[in-house]
């Protein structure tokens, strides 16, 4: 699959966390590699993989399910 490049902005605070999770758990690999990696563990959980509910077609509606 190709890759597509992505502008992150990020504050001092999230920068230093960042930095201390690749010292700790990723060393040798960059923070783009960590961020991207990072990216592809929360795309791939379990609530992102269900489609999201978008509740009631518009033929389904009728007065019996007004709130």
């Amino acid at each position: 699959m190709p890759t597509l490049p992505v502008t992150l902005s990020v504050d001092e605070r999230t920068l230093a966390a960042l930095d201390r999770h690749v010292e700790l758990h990723r060393q040798g690999r960059s923070r783009a590699d960590v961020i991207a990696e990072i990216l592809v563990a929360w795309a791939a959980s379990p609530e992102r993989s269900t489609p999201p509910d978008e509740g009631l077609r518009p033929e389904e509606l009728n007065a019996s399910n007004d709130s």
